[in-house]
């Protein structure tokens, strides 16, 4: 029980927001069209989350848990240079009244988008008391970047979270069952610690596929040895 609400909350964060080694010393071309995809994240449209009042975004998420998630958009407000998208969270195996959707929220303020325990971890977050936030992503990513460690918390599994090594990585074309997307690539390292009964480690790394004006498209959470454990990957927007 305690390793599946470990890959969960793994799992939930990557659903909101592997370190990939570049090489040292960038060429003069590879500047230029790091340079060049700058340019066109510029361009595009919206931040890292859908913001059309009524869509539904579903995932489907397989490996080391099998779940069904839906993201219902409520809408987005704008006060001075901060927007916060609200939304409601229901994941489908969650029965009773735990089923009932719970309000989530993240934000964009000053150029970077965040997220928080709450909105990446869904009806889960108000059972077990989570805290902290993921990753906080700039609007216009530059590859390799740092973008700084980040934690979470469930205090009631005395669970801890850590994010590392987060960085854009690239641009790649992924097809899922609710599409063709040119996506921005982010990956990151990711360790965990539980003090709950037993103290249980655990580490490994994410990559993660995201588009503007949706969120993440698609994310592969491996395990130490490099293999997956967890996939999850939009399925429809309706």
């Amino acid at each position: 029980m305690k390793k599946i609400y470990l890959v969960m909350l793994f799992a939930a964060s990557a659903m909101m927001i592997a370190s990939c080694k570049g090489n040292s010393g960038n060429s003069g071309e590879a500047a230029d069209a790091q340079e060049q995809q700058a340019e066109e994240a510029a361009k595009e449209e919206g931040t890292w989350f859908c913001e059309t009042p009524g869509a539904v975004l579903t995932y489907k998420q397989s490996g080391t848990t099998n779940d069904i998630f839906k993201y219902h958009i409520i809408g987005s407000n704008t006060e001075g240079n901060k927007t916060t998208i609200t939304f409601n969270v229901v994941i489908e195996s969650i029965k009773g009244v735990a089923q009932q959707p719970v309000g989530c929220d993240v934000w964009t303020e000053d150029g970077l988008f965040h997220t928080n325990a709450r909105a990446m971890m869904g009806q889960y977050g108000p059972a077990f008391s989570v805290k902290g936030h993921g990753p906080v992503i700039p609007e216009d990513p530059k590859i390799g970047e740092d973008l700084g460690d980040s934690q979470i918390v469930i205090e009631a599994l005395g669970t801890t979270g850590s994010f590392h090594n987060v960085r854009f990585t690239g641009q790649e074309e992924i097809e899922t069952p609710a599409g063709k997307f040119k996506c921005w690539v982010l990956e990151y390292d990711y360790s965990s610690e539980v003090n709950f009964i037993m103290n249980i480690k655990q580490a490994g790394t994410c990559k993660m596929w995201m588009k503007k004006g949706i969120g993440v498209v698609k994310n592969v959470l491996n395990g130490e040895d490099g293999n997956p454990t967890l996939t999850q990957e939009l399925i429809s927007i309706e």
